[in-house]
């Protein structure tokens, strides 16, 4: 009687149905595995305020747009951005706090003009060192 003993063909095939069968056990551990450890993971974030702090961090990052919001309102885009927003509150209090020294620049730079043209057309030694305490003394 043959009935009994199984042969090599009997065998793979037995061999690939368990491994078939073990691989869907396998499969199906880990997805209640990975629903256990996504209940457990809950549970310790209610235990421990993960969730408060979550709900904080919200708050205080759309409170941080507000106030970047407003930064830009009044002229400034960001830290990084060293510019100014042309026409902004900002830019015309700094342009009329600096006027003053624009218009003392604007005035030594002509005055530059002038005297390197008056050197230049200077004939003696003495006038050009006239012309040359002149500039020291403004």
């Amino acid at each position: 009687m043959n009935n009994h003993r199984i042969n090599n063909t009997q065998r793979k095939v037995f061999a690939t149905l368990a491994t078939e069968t073990l691989d869907q056990k396998i499969e199906h551990a880990r997805d209640e595995a990975g629903e256990l450890v996504a209940a457990i993971t809950r549970q310790v974030k209610r235990e421990l305020g993960v969730e408060t702090l979550d709900n904080e961090i919200k708050a205080l990052q759309s409170q941080i747009e507000t106030l970047k919001a407003q930064r830009e309102s009044i002229g400034f885009p960001s830290y990084i951005n060293h510019s100014i927003v042309p026409g902004s509150q900002a830019k015309q209090l700094i342009d009329s706090r600096t006027s003053a020294a624009s218009e003392r620049i604007v005035a030594l730079r002509e005055k530059r003009t002038e005297f390197i043209a008056k050197i230049w057309a200077s004939t003696t030694l003495d006038e050009a060192m006239a012309l040359l305490n002149e500039v020291r003394a403004l």
